[in-house]
């Protein structure tokens, strides 16, 4: 890893001590809605992901007895990887009366998001929102850190706009509550998921913080990955959709020969999604994951549109055996437009 050293000197107790050093390695899967679940979280443990985090979960949501809430927060049990589950919410005391019911799943850390960009969530005041006032966000993080008995990490864009770069600020918010690293996502909620990341700014926190600093952002490669790392010297590096186009690339990033297929993985993430859901829940996870997987390959476009016509799980792997018996994925283009709506 670029620096597994607790950042505060020596004899200083400090939380990055038990746990930023039990990271596995310096690529991190990034926090995904709708895709980080435990059976994709336990696929890129398994391809050997530093670290694991949940799939966005509302705070109050959990209060409702949702099974669905419930189930974005399961956690493997012979997960290799530590595993965060992500929160979001309008108070403090929410989020730490989720972080209860986080504790009872196994996870090893509560992460809290101050970077979704959706309207519906920020307008209450969670996610992004949250950046445009440091002042509030110290007293909001330390609050949440003195009412919860898991460690605490965030994950935040660079600030509201151009006009708003909190990140500084933010950072300082984060470490002074206590936190034990900051993910930063190289954008402003003003641009979504539009531009490119700014690594440059990313680097410059970097140089300037007092705790760990992890970067996210635009990562499709490993060799991007090691590159990003080396050159911004963050701690460590989150890919998120990089993830979804080449599930191999944690094992690529650390030296490690990529050999499984499509196919192959395909089959183990359906043998997963059999432990964990029914027959209907499973197939719509199987059907999306496919879809994602052939991105890249010749006669994608037609496999897609066959997958969501698919109505067994039987139907999906033959077409799936077939599709990836010859697969010829293209490289990832650095303006190819995957997954560009709302995630990694």
């Amino acid at each position: 890893m670029n620096s597994l050293t607790p950042p505060h000197p020596a004899g200083e107790k400090s939380v990055q001590e038990t746990l930023f050093t039990r990271a596995r390695n310096a690529f991190w899967l990034a926090p995904m809605a709708g895709i980080t679940d435990v059976c994709f979280r336990q696929l890129m443990d398994e391809m050997n992901a530093g670290v694991l985090i949940s799939e966005l979960v509302s705070a109050k949501g959990l209060f409702y007895n949702s099974e669905k809430t419930k189930n974005m927060m399961r956690v493997h049990p012979d997960s290799k990887s530590i595993t965060g589950i992500q929160l979001f919410g309008e108070s403090a005391e929410d989020i730490i009366r989720a972080s209860e019911l986080v504790e009872s799943t196994g996870a090893h850390f509560v992460d809290i998001n101050l970077g979704c960009p959706v309207k519906k969530v920020v307008k209450k005041g969670c996610g992004a929102a949250l950046l445009r006032d440091p002042v509030y966000l110290e007293n909001f993080l330390s609050t949440i850190k003195k009412g919860i008995r898991l460690p605490l990490t965030v994950k935040m864009r660079t600030g509201w706009s151009e006009e708003e770069l909190t990140i500084h600020e933010c950072v300082k918010a984060a470490y002074n509550s206590g936190c034990e690293w900051v993910a930063i996502h190289g954008r402003t909620r003003v641009q979504g998921y539009e531009g490119k990341a700014d690594w440059n700014l990313i680097a410059e926190v970097k140089e300037k913080a007092k705790l760990p600093i992890i970067g996210n952002g635009d990562i499709r490669s490993a060799e991007q990955a090691r590159k990003r790392l080396e050159e911004s010297k963050v701690d460590a590096v989150m890919i998120g959709r990089g993830a979804l186009r080449n599930p191999g690339i944690f094992n690529e990033c650390i030296g490690l020969n990529n050999d499984s297929s499509c196919l192959k993985i395909i089959r183990r993430y359906q043998k997963s999604l059999k432990e964990y859901y029914d027959t209907r829940f499973s197939l719509i996870l199987l059907r999306k994951f496919s879809a994602w997987l052939a991105f890249g390959n010749p006669g994608a476009a037609k496999f897609r549109k066959n997958m969501f016509e698919c109505v067994t799980t039987a139907e999906v792997m033959e077409k799936v055996e077939a599709f990836f018996q010859n697969e010829t994925p293209l490289p990832f283009d650095d303006n190819e437009e995957f997954m560009m709506g709302g995630h990694g």
